[in-house]
């Protein structure tokens, strides 16, 4: 069985449904994941993941404080070859300049950029939530893309586990 991991920080609960959701696809289609805030994390035990997906809000058209320091540590620790997708919650409200929109200004961006030089494998493109206000909610039908997201993810991967074997 293929196993995964979630890793998302959340300031105000968004971030943390979206991954709630990424990982209820990918049970659903048969793959064992655990999801985990970033100051869950016991970086030693990253290795026996086949798939880590790392999230986190926008903030300031970056990454989040916390979730940098996170990414810091991160390097610690071998992930070559570990498949990996990112993703981000971000507020359009919040961002007042057309530029600011385009996915270039994402946390999920720098994330992927970041999981890239850690050599791990980019097995899907990073992907934004829109939350709307300070503290939400999620954009209409968020979660279900991102279960469905899920979903797709984790056929990928069993797919390639049964290849494989």
């Amino acid at each position: 069985m293929t196993h995964g991991l979630i890793i998302y920080h959340s300031l105000f609960g968004n971030t943390k449904q979206v991954a709630y959701c990424l990982a209820n696809g990918m049970k659903d289609v048969g793959m064992s994941v655990e999801c985990l805030g970033i100051e869950e994390i016991v970086l030693e035990n990253l290795s026996k993941y086949e798939f880590i997906a790392i999230g986190g809000p926008t903030h300031i058209i970056g990454i989040s404080k916390p979730l940098k320091e996170f990414l810091v540590k991160l390097k610690t620790v071998s992930l070559k070859g570990i498949k990996g997708f990112s993703f981000d919650t971000r507020n359009p409200s919040r961002m007042n300049k057309k530029w600011l929109l385009t996915l270039e200004n994402s946390a999920a961006r720098r994330i992927e950029g970041k999981m890239r030089r850690m050599k791990m494998k980019i097995i899907k493109p990073y992907l934004s939530a829109i939350v709307y206000g300070r503290e939400g909610p999620l954009e209409k039908n968020v979660e279900l893309e991102f279960r469905s997201i899920g979903k797709e993810l984790g056929k990928m991967l069993v797919v390639e586990k049964d290849v494989e074997n």
